[in-house]
This record gives C-alpha cells, sequence and structure tokens, in this order.
C-alpha cells in the first residue's frame, strides 16, 4: 500500500504549468521517494509500468520524459491513467485507495507497517461535483 497505492509522487512541469499526484507500480520502480523505499527495504523492477494520475489533463511530454527516466524504462512502455477528482473515475479510484489511507496514517504516527499483518477497508462513493475544492472535500470524507 505505501510503496504503490499511495498517491506521493508529485508529477510536475514548470514550463506549462502541470502539476498531479501519482500513485501505482511506477513509484516502487522510480523510487523518487528514496527515504521511504529505504524505510520498507522494498522496490520494484520491470521494463514497464503504469502511473495513476489525480488530474484534469494528460501529462506534458517532458512530463511523462522525466516519469519514464526515473523508472528507466521506454516511454512507450509507461502506460498513464488520469482521471479528474471531481469525476466518478477519479472518486472511485481514490476510494478504492482507502485502506492505503489508513495505513499511510499509521505510518505518519511511527507505526512499523511490518507490525501490519493484514487489512481491509469500506468507504462510501462521493457523488461527483463539478468543483476540484468540493470534490477533495466530499472524497477525504467519505
Amino acid at each position: 500500500c505505501l510503496g504503490s497505492q499511495y498517491a506521493g509522487w508529485s508529477i510536475s512541469d514548470e514550463e506549462t504549468g502541470f502539476f498531479a499526484l501519482g500513485s501505482g507500480p511506477a513509484r516502487a520502480i522510480s523510487r523518487v521517494e528514496a527515504d521511504l523505499y529505504k524505510e520498507l527495504g522494498y522496490a520494484d523492477r520491470y521494463p514497464e509500468t503504469t502511473l495513476v494520475i489525480e488530474g484534469d489533463k494528460s501529462p506534458p511530454p517532458a512530463a511523462i520524459k522525466k516519469i519514464s527516466e526515473n523508472c528507466g524504462i521506454n516511454p512507450a512502455r509507461l502506460t498513464i491513467i488520469y482521471a479528474t477528482t471531481w469525476s466518478l473515475a477519479g472518486i472511485v479510484q481514490i476510494a478504492s485507495r482507502v485502506l492505503e489511507v489508513a495505513i499511510h496514517k499509521a505510518h505518519a504516527l511511527h507505526f512499523p507497517p511490518e507490525n501490519i499483518l493484514d487489512g481491509m477497508g469500506t468507504t462510501p462513493i462521493a457523488p461527483p461535483v463539478p468543483d476540484f475544492v468540493k470534490a477533495m472535500g466530499r472524497t477525504n470524507d467519505a
């Protein structure tokens, strides 16, 4: 959960003003959050990967190149899925990470992740609303 599902990768491109948060197996391949992966003692290696982005547009070519380079893969072997926070797809993917949110909180409180043996979570699916701030509030409250 902490090594993949957590939306902890900040993806940005200053030239275009693009910013989004990324989750998925590309995080464990890139290990851009070096301290976390050192603590977890975890790394993935594979010639292709996927990144899920909470955002309203496709990342620009410069960001895709940077993601691919961080993962050490050919950009053609990178799949990026993006969905706006206020869309049904975005809301569902955020809700699907409910267990990850609990584990992230436990980690932030310095509870050792290796002491978590199993987990399960449930959450309601918040109704979509075409406003980023309201959508983020609804998904976080759910």
